[in-house]
């Protein structure tokens, strides 16, 4: 165990440096735990019983990210609704919840992680959990609400499943015309969204904090 954990040490550093990784092992290993919620472990599709082929990896957002990019987009959020797909355990529910959304809405495939979103966000605020309603359901064939205009995003399925949701996001768009917002962390298939023409407002090519294959992106229409 302990040289297991020298070696996970040893990783980060040679990956981040020593003071990112200090950040990375903060939000990964402490953030999350004012709220008293572990959300630590990187859980695979089979620990979750997920049978479904183009499931991924749950892990949670590294909030440096999540809040370096609404930073940067510097807008008042009261009058939108935000929803994440493969929300898990609800960590970025918890942190949008800083900028006061309107409602949001949690997307999650995992029978188990529904529960635990449920339970933690009714545990850490009440009034949030009222506004918030996660949803046991494939990502593919969920039906958009069409007052929901921000979409959220951690590379929580692989390209076909993608390539499911922004065609669902097309359709709404067309049946129910509105300005929209794409968050988009470790943006593996960005080029969907792109080739949709969907126009990026928001680039951080490299995080060097959390060292994700892709980069952490935001668009709009």
């Amino acid at each position: 165990m302990r040289q297991s954990g020298i070696k996970i040490l040893f990783k980060l550093l040679r990956e981040r440096g020593l003071r990112n990784s200090i950040k990375y092992s903060y939000s990964r290993y402490r953030y999350f735990l004012k709220y008293r919620i572990p959300l630590a472990k990187i859980m695979t599709p089979a620990e979750l019983n997920i049978k479904h082929p183009y499931a991924n990896n749950y892990e949670p957002v590294n909030h440096y990210s999540f809040f370096r990019m609404m930073k940067s987009l510097n807008r008042d959020w009261r009058d939108n609704s935000f929803i994440d797909f493969g929300c898990g355990k609800g960590s970025a529910i918890l942190l949008a919840e800083k900028y006061n959304f309107k409602s949001y809405i949690g997307v999650e495939l995992a029978p188990s992680l529904v529960q635990e979103a449920k339970a933690n966000l009714a545990k850490v605020d009440v009034k949030l959990a009222r506004r918030t309603e996660i949803v046991q359901a494939d990502a593919s064939l969920f039906p958009i609400p069409a007052e929901v205009d921000v979409f959220y995003f951690f590379n929580p399925f692989q390209r076909p499943v993608m390539q499911a949701v922004v065609q669902s996001i097309k359709n709404s768009l067309q049946a129910y015309p509105r300005p929209i917002f794409i968050l988009y962390f470790n943006a593996v298939d960005l080029d969907l969204f792109v080739s949709a023409g969907f126009k990026i407002c928001y680039a951080q090519e490299e995080d060097a904090i959390s060292a994700y294959a892709c980069g952490n992106y935001a668009l709009t229409n």
